[in-house]
């Protein structure tokens, strides 16, 4: 109930800002002898703005009680708000005494004084530091988020992450709002009421990501659906960042980077990666995922799947088709059966599982996507369904024999990093494959010839 209350203030709070100016306007035009018959209407007005500004205190209070903004904001503006309520009671008494004299009067420009002040520290609780002064003396706020010549010796963090951070994520938790108790302009722990924002090392369960992958009209999605929305090459950076542990002092091409990410790095080196860019996000692993629709999964298969040790979660803002990672080793892939039709992305890197765990797999033919590194898979033939398939990761496998693999005509991304497959195969393997990109791992960020290289004098002789 205090909490209904508490979200009653942003109605509340307009109305003693109207009603007291209001008041303030037909009290000073009453002082013309052709106005006087305003003056009885001019004390109402003052009077029921004074109680509502009361109301507004009283909501207010409630409302900062719930952590969403920055607390010394809220201190100046509560402060302010108290002295206005007061200030306009003391007008109200002494307009009702008929004592509209001098100090009456010096009163009223107090009661707007407070008001203008009142009113500034609120918009920028909820709107950033500024919002009263916007557009006069400031150029509006451009976004961050530019080429970057020389990716590879950028620090990944102040050159991509942030930028991108703050043209998505500032409005609502940095500065005077940080909603939810979450500051995420702040270079410390992001934590807020919900706890940790993200898990270094584990983007897929990081709140962060879970937040921006929801449907557009979850209430719980980030951005809100009424504010701009991060593109896919920029989702796919933060996500990249994570998994590589959340670095804020390395460079990007200290962080491995498979083709996909290389792509979506190149998209952010030409400036093309956020919404202003000429091209949008170039091909970022997603473009191959069904453009036909599917109906929603079953809500009692996807919590078998989280009972099961899953986290599963849209592909892309509104869409059916699901992926599903195991964060951990509790997963049982017999739940599997149950998604199916949606399933077109699936991560089981490091679990415990062996051949004939792929039979559950085999039933998925729209999977896309799979992952099955440092698993304990030694035989594959429980693959060939999968006619769909177009990236598949081994690596740290058992797999020798890829022979099964041939049946997979959409077959484009082959990750073979720490298998048993043979080097002196290589050759056969690729005239075997010659439409699919053959992986033995070593791979890093490419140097691209626009790059920087600085070039240092050895050290004179001693």
């Amino acid at each position: 109930m205090l909490s209904l209350a508490g979200h009653l203030h942003p109605t509340l709070v307009h109305l003693p800002i109207g009603i007291l100016l209001l008041g303030l306007f037909m009290e000073w035009m009453a002082l013309k002898p052709a106005y006087a018959a305003w003056r009885p209407a001019a004390h109402m007005a003052i009077g029921v703005g004074a109680l509502m500004a009361l109301l507004s205190c009283i909501t207010g209070f409630i409302l900062s009680k719930s952590g969403d903004y920055d607390a010394t904001t809220v201190t100046v503006h509560q402060w302010l708000a108290i002295s206005l309520t007061i200030v306009a009671f003391i007008l109200y008494a002494m307009v009702r005494g008929r004592a509209f004299g001098n100090l009456a009067r010096v009163i009223s420009v107090l009661v707007l004084a407070l008001l203008i002040l009142t009113g500034h520290w609120g918009g920028t609780l909820t709107h950033g530091p500024g919002y009263l002064t916007a557009g006069i003396d400031d150029a509006p706020i451009a976004p961050q988020l530019a080429a970057v010549p020389d990716i590879g010796n950028a620090n990944v963090y102040t050159a991509l992450v942030e930028p991108v951070l703050h043209d998505n994520c500032y409005r609502c938790h940095s500065g005077g709002h940080v909603k939810g108790g979450l500051d995420l302009s702040k270079a410390t722990a992001w934590r807020g009421k919900d706890g940790l924002a993200i898990q270094p090392g584990n983007a897929a369960a990081s709140e962060l990501i879970k937040r921006l992958l929801l449907p557009l009209d979850d209430e719980h999605h980030m951005s809100p659906k009424d504010k701009p929305q991060p593109t896919k090459a920029e989702i796919a950076l933060l996500r990249w960042w994570i998994d590589a542990g959340a670095p804020r002092d390395k460079r990007v091409a200290d962080l491995r980077a498979d083709s996909a990410m290389t792509t979506v790095l190149t998209a952010f080196k030409n400036g093309t990666a956020g919404p202003t860019g000429s091209t949008g996000p170039a091909n970022i692993a997603d473009s191959a995922y069904p453009k036909e629709t599917v109906f929603p999964a079953k809500q009692s298969a996807i919590k078998r799947l989280e009972a099961a040790g899953a986290l599963v979660l849209p592909i892309a803002q509104g869409s059916n088709y699901l992926e599903v990672s195991f964060p951990n080793d509790t997963g049982r892939l017999d739940a599997l059966a149950d998604i199916r039709e949606q399933l077109v992305s699936l991560k089981c890197s490091f679990l415990p599982i062996g051949d004939n765990d792929l039979k559950s797999i085999a039933g998925c033919t729209h999977l896309v996507r799979l992952w099955l590194d440092h698993t304990n898979i030694k035989n594959i033939n429980s693959l060939q369904p999968l006619i769909n398939l177009r990236y598949l990761n081994l690596t740290a496998t058992a797999v020798s024999d890829l022979t099964p693999l041939k049946t997979l005509p959409q077959l484009k991304e082959l990750y073979l990093y720490q298998t048993h497959v043979a080097r002196n195969d290589w050759s056969v393997l690729q005239s075997t494959f010659p439409h699919t990109k053959l992986d033995s791992g070593g791979y890093g960020l490419p140097f691209i010839p626009t790059d920087t290289a600085i070039v240092r004098a050895p050290p004179p002789p001693k």
